[in-house]
This record gives structure tokens, sequence and C-alpha cells, in this order.
């Protein structure tokens, strides 16, 4: 007999659990979900932390270690989301993770699916005017990614506040400009948050030792990273 949609939810719960600092959520993401995701409109998002020393040296722009320190972070969360789907398949449910950061679309520089839509709606934290996911716990110093799937979970769809305020150090600091610094909000577009292209044009002309994937500055400076400490 198949187990219900919440016990499986505690099993992955369980899971998620036996990860040290792994931050997750359950989220509604029907109105999102297309194309060969039209089934799946439902999410769990998890998160990792960036090494906060790491963080901490690229202020003034990224170094190999960084570097490193994003791809490790990157893998760690891909063999979890697989794991996730695996555990949800062998259910018989339908189940896709998402890779943490994998451009399918180069024209309009998106991934197979917007991470940040389900870590909010999964109470993750807020979209900042970097347009980076602010956590309450370790600021934008995160890394997410998602495992999308038909079960109907329960989630909280609580949306946290956004804590920007005036505070527009991202905008000051991005050295492509690209940072336009308005607040943002779940119908405001992209693009009205950060020129993509204008920072993608300067990660691959500054950074191409990295092949233009980081910057990591306007990650550096948000107050509400900088002030976080993680005990590791």
């Amino acid at each position: 007999m198949q187990i219900t949609a919440l016990e499986i939810q505690k099993d992955i719960i369980k899971t998620l659990d036996a990860f040290d600092h792994l931050l997750y959520g359950f989220a509604y993401v029907g109105d999102f979900s297309s194309g060969k995701f039209k089934n799946t409109s439902y999410a769990i998002t998890i998160g990792l932390p960036l090494s906060p020393t790491i963080v901490d040296e690229i202020i003034s722009g990224p170094n190999q270690v960084y570097y490193d320190e994003y791809l490790n972070v990157n893998d760690k969360l891909d063999l979890i989301t697989e794991t996730l789907k695996n555990q949800i398949n062998r259910q018989g449910y339908l189940a896709y993770a998402i890779p943490s950061s994998k451009r399918t679309d180069f024209v309009n520089i998106k991934g197979e699916f917007p991470h940040k839509v389900a870590a909010v709606r999964g109470g993750l934290g807020w979209i900042g005017k970097s347009s980076l996911l602010i956590s309450k716990k370790y600021g934008p110093r995160i890394r997410i990614s998602t495992v999308l799937t038909d079960i109907p979970f329960q989630t909280n769809g609580l949306l946290l506040k956004n804590y920007c305020g005036t505070c527009k150090r991202c905008v000051y600091a991005c050295p492509a400009g690209a940072i336009a610094g308005n607040l943002w909000s779940e119908d405001l577009s992209r693009e009205e948050l950060i020129d993509v292209r204008k920072c993608d044009v300067w990660k691959i002309n500054h950074y191409s030792q990295f092949q233009g994937h980081v910057c990591g500055i306007c990650v550096a400076v948000c107050p509400h990273g900088m002030k976080k400490v993680l005990d590791q």
C-alpha cells in the first residue's frame, strides 16, 4: 500500500535533518511549473551556506578559493537533491532534481526553474536588491537548489518580510553597475532588479579564470551576511 504524502514528507524531513547547516522548506509552485514540470506543482527547496571566512575575502572580487567553495557547495546540493528525487521516485511519485547552477537558456540567462521562487515560498528568505536570496540565518551567503514533485506537501505559504529597507550596499559595490536598487516584490520582474547581461559580461571580461561563473562582491558586502557567524 502506498504511504501517504504526509508520511513521505516526514521521511524527507528526516533525510534533510541529517545534514549539518542545511535550510529547507516546502512550497506550492504550480503557477510557475510548465513544460516537462507542468505536473509537479510542489517543491522542496534546500540551501547550504558558503564558508563565511572565504566570502569575507572577496569584497574586492573573487578568488580561486571562493570559486572552489562555490563549486563544492553546488555539488553537495546536487547530491542531496538527487537523493531526494530517488527517495520520492521509489514511492511512485514524479520528481525532478533541478541542478543548483546550470544555465539552460543562454539567451535569457536562466536555468530550468527559478530556485528563488521556491525558496521564498518555502520560507527560506526574501529576494534582495541584488536579486539574490537573502536568508535570515546566513544572509546571501548561501546556495540553493530545488526538487519538484507531484506530492501534495503541507506548506505554510509564509513569505518573510523584506529586510533590505533603504540599504544599498550591494548597489554601490557592484563593479558592473548592474543592480538597480529596487525593493523586490512578487510582481517585480528580474530586469527591474538587475541587468543580468551587464553582470554576465562583466564576469566574463574580468573573471575569465572562473569561466565567468562568479563574482560574489554583492554576496560579501550584504550586512545580512556580514553579521552572521557560522559555527563550523
